[in-house]
This record gives C-alpha cells, structure tokens and sequence, in this order.
C-alpha cells in the first residue's frame, strides 16, 4: 500500500474535481497528480531514497500538500514541523531526524542559514516569491509510487511526549490510513466535503483530519495560510465549506467577531473541536448565537492524533470528549497499574491501529509510553456508563494553548540558560480565547533583569507560542523534597 495510490486513483476518476482552493488559486486532481510526480520524480534524482527524512517547514500553503503526498509516494518519510521554530529548535530537529531536504519558505530562509553549516542537507527547496519550488516540479515525472507495508514510517511529528524533549513520533502508512478516514465512519463526510483547513497542516490534526481526509475521498482542501477574517467570511459563506474540524480558539472567533456575527451555518454538515478543552462557555454560546453544536473530540500526536469524538447521530456530552473512534479501545488506570471502572478518574490509556510504530531512535522511552500495545498519554480522565470520556487534567507537566503542547522542561531549560536566572517554572493562566496562556515564575540570582528582558530572550530561542506572555519574579519555586514543582503554592503566588 502507499497512500499516494489516492491521488493515482482520482487522477484517473474525477481529474477535474477540485483538490485544493487556496486564494484565487484552484489545483485539479490531475494537476494535483502531475505536480506530485514531478517534484517527486526531482526529489528521488537528488538522492532522496526509500526512508530519507525530508523536513517540511511550511505554512499551509500548496506547497506542503505537494511536498507531503511526493515524499510518501517515493517511500521516503516527511518531516513536518511549525514554520515560527526558532533556529535553535530548527537545528535540533535537522540533526535528530537525519534530514536529508529541507523545503522552507523563502522569507524563512534565515533560519535555517544560521544553522546551516551544522546541519547541511541535500538540497534546500524555498517556496514563495524567488523560491526555487517552480523548478522542482516543471519536469516530467516518472510515475513515483513506492510500495510499502503498513507499518512502514511515512510521516515523523515531533512530540515531547512525556519526556519534555522532542522525539520524532513515527506515524506509520497504517496510521494515517485509519485516521483518515475517520470522518466518512464518525461524521458521513465523503467526496462532496470541503474541509476550512486554518489549523496548521503540520499539525497531526489537521492533516489526518483536514488534509488527508479530502485526498482520500476525493473532496476539496479549502487551504487558509493564516487567520484572516475576510477571508474566512468569504470560505465560509461562498467557499463551499462543509466541515470545519479546528481548535475551540477558531470557534471562539467565529461566536465573537462582528464580521462573522449572520453566518448560517446549514450547509457545514460537520464541526469539530479538538488539540484543547472546548470550554462550556464557547460551546454554549456557538450553539446560543447559530443554533448547531459543535462535537468535541481527542487526540494525541502518538496516536496520528484522532482517538475519540463526539459521533454524528448520537447524543453530544458536551463537556465529554466523546466516545472511542471505530477500531480503537481506551481504558483508565491508576499509578499502581489498576483498571478503574466508570466515574474513577486515572491516566487515559488507548490502543489500536492509530498508535504510533514508536519514537525515532528512543527505545526507551517508546518502551516508557507504550506497553502492551497501550499507549499511555499522560492525560488523567475517566469515563462514564455509555463511554463518554471526560478530560480532567494532565499527569505530564505541560500547557496547552491554542491547541499546541508546551511542555515545561523545555521552556524552563531556555529560561534557566538565561545569566542572571536561577531557577524557574511555568504554569497555565486560564483564557477563554487560548485555553491557556502561559506565565513564568523566575528567580534572579540578584541581576537587574525585567519582565521584557526574559521575555526577549525566549522569543530568540522558542516559538512563539512556547514564549511566556507574563513573567513574575519570584524569591523561590516551591519543590518538595524530589525537586518537583509543587504547583499550587506556585498559583498562589501574586
């Protein structure tokens, strides 16, 4: 199998139909065949081979789309990462993938030139205005599809997992071929959909839910580069979206922004929060202000991410997560390794055929998180008499915020790194828009450093959603005697 095989077939089925919509610009699923072989037809003669990594550091833009589906249909394994990393988070990424290509867009292309001579790569392809991505795909293509099992790796996410550090989760053909059809088996989506892809394609999410979806069945990938609201007026009311599947902050935008206020929303047949808590308020006012509900489901990137949802045609737990999706079976346990039976709250294990192959080179810690086939994510839930699952907190120490995992450990060793800081440690600060922003407590060592001093330098070394949005100096941070934050003293702070 290869899941490149999809756009084989609708070249040959429906090779009018449109594949992606992006501004002004609309790909066929001919087009969308011809454009793939070419690029991946150049990629294997510039010595891409079966299981080379190829780092994808894009937007969503055509391009991804493009480079995703051409790396997995020579046999070799995508990399796709947030295109705000930093370059410290960049080269870390490079050196611990063994990339081989690194498709980055040409305003962006700083990032990687300060790493570049310690992480030098095959070729380096830039999109966007004076990008070099037209040369790549004007050739002929050779007819690329490499045969590959199911579990062999075709997608790598970076994850932290429950390390606090980044790992290459492997996702595997098998995968993503159960994630993606997720919609048509929980939600009746098939080739008639639209997906509004606004989250970020490099997210796990969006690209089982988003992406590949619509390149399996057949449907359209309504592509949005950014958040912009004209735009996504325009998507929502002439683009012929039928799904949006998106973070609860999207939802929040569409219940409160004046431009968006008389959208109907008949013809969106499937909506679907998920990478955070969909808080009661949103869902409330959502279904208050345009009469529909949206169903909130759960994912983990080790779980190429979807493993349960609130299904079409049964009954919405708002506040729940949903039951497991088809194939998938999920049980709760407590730290001693008990089963814990409805209503007892634990850590929320799942197994089946969307858990990952395992980490890159971490057997470990693949060994530490998955255990007889059950991944253990770190996420303390329960369930209740029917199968609603229901989030409580997190065993890990991390922050979600948009959507995104931020995991302490990293952003504290930045923090630290810092001359003048001694110790620190981040928690979420609750906002309705983001779920969560993040705030750090710092103790200086006596140094005349500010709120926008520590603020500067994490921006130089993270992403900008992993960069506190408040710092508090603190004379110290509450541990108890193993050295772990004791969290509650650290909220109580002023």
């Amino acid at each position: 199998m290869n899941l490149y095989s999809w756009l084989q077939g609708h070249a040959k089925e429906r090779p009018g139909k449109v594949a992606i919509r992006f501004r002004d610009q609309e790909i066929t699923f001919r087009e969308l065949y011809r454009l793939t072989d070419a690029l991946g037809t150049a990629l294997r003669g510039a010595g891409v081979n079966r299981d080379d990594h190829v780092t994808l550091m894009l937007p969503n833009v055509p391009e991804f789309v493009l480079t995703y589906m051409a790396t997995i249909g020579i046999g070799a394994v995508v990399t796709p990462i947030n295109p705000s990393y930093t370059s410290r988070e960049l080269k870390h990424i490079l050196g611990d993938s063994d990339s081989r290509v690194l498709v980055i867009e040409q305003s962006n292309r700083d990032t990687y030139d300060d790493i570049a001579a310690e992480c030098p790569q095959k070729a380096v392809i830039t999109t966007g205005p004076g990008g070099s991505f037209p040369e790549w795909v004007t050739g002929s293509g050779s007819g690329i599809v490499e045969d590959r099992g199911r579990d062999d790796v075709a997608v790598m996410i970076y994850s932290s997992g429950l390390t606090g550090y980044p790992m290459g989760a492997m996702l595997t053909q098998g995968n993503l071929d159960h994630n993606s059809d997720l919609l048509r088996l929980c939600m009746e989506a098939d080739d008639t959909d639209t997906t509004l892809t606004l989250i970020p394609c490099f997210h796990s999410f969006s690209a089982s839910v988003n992406m590949l979806s619509m390149l399996r069945y057949g449907g359209t990938i309504y592509l949005m580069k950014k958040l912009d609201f004209r735009e996504l007026r325009h998507a929502l009311t002439d683009g012929g979206v039928t799904a949006i599947c998106a973070v609860p902050t999207l939802f929040y935008g569409l219940v409160h922004h004046p431009d968006l206020s008389d959208i109907d929303y008949a013809a969106v047949r499937t909506l679907i929060a998920g990478g955070s808590a969909l808080s009661v308020e949103v869902y409330d006012a959502f279904k208050e202000k345009f009469h529909t509900d949206i169903r909130q489901g759960y994912g983990i990137t080790e779980a190429s991410p979807v493993c349960s949802v609130n299904r079409k045609n049964r009954p919405i737990k708002p506040t729940s997560i949903g039951q497991t999706v088809p194939g998938v079976a999920a049980r709760v346990q407590d730290d001693e390794g008990n089963i814990l039976g409805p209503g007892q709250t634990g850590e929320l294990l799942f197994k089946g055929p969307n858990i990952m192959k395992g980490y890159y080179r971490r057997e470990q810690e693949t060994r530490d998180i998955i255990r007889d086939g059950w991944l253990h994510t770190g996420d303390l839930g329960y369930t209740d008499e029917e199968g609603y699952i229901f989030i409580t907190g997190y065993k890990k120490d991390m922050v979600i915020t948009s959507g995104f995992n931020v995991y302490s450990r990293e952003v504290t060793n930045v923090l630290n790194s810092l001359p003048g800081i001694r110790d620190s440690a981040i928690i979420g600060e609750p906002d309705l828009m983001r779920g969560a922003i993040i705030k750090a407590f710092v103790v200086s060592d006596g140094a005349e450093l500010t709120e926008d001093d520590v603020k500067k330098f994490a921006r130089r070394q993270l992403a900008t959603f992993k960069t506190p949005r408040k710092v508090l100096f603190v004379p110290k941070i509450p541990r108890d005697g193993k050295g772990r934050v004791l969290f509650d003293l650290l909220r109580e702070a002023p």
